[in-house]
């Protein structure tokens, strides 16, 4: 999953905001989950990376893209325990 950052003028609605038409667009790390690519995206934000660019004309919007993924092979299977009866179900 890539992280994207994308600097988009205040006039760009929020779901229009995209690399298309964004002012400017960093391209973060690359991310396992969606929690740590919101996480990489902050943390870019905390370090001052682009404080230049939200001067109060832009705004910073984190996308995260998937990248290829393996396909699962075969049925899915049932992984947790069935829960044990109730004391009244037992003979």
């Amino acid at each position: 999953m890539k992280t994207l950052l994308l600097i988009c003028a205040l006039g760009v609605a929020h779901g229009d905001c995209s690399v298309d038409t964004a002012e400017v667009v960093v391209q973060g790390p690359e991310s396992q989950s969606l929690v740590m690519c919101g996480m990489h995206g902050q943390a870019y934000l905390a370090e001052g990376a682009l404080a230049g660019y939200l001067d109060g004309a832009h705004y910073l919007k984190i996308t995260c893209t998937p990248g290829s993924r393996a396909r699962a092979v075969g049925p899915l299977h049932q992984t947790a325990m069935p829960a044990p009866p109730s004391p009244s179900q037992v003979p």
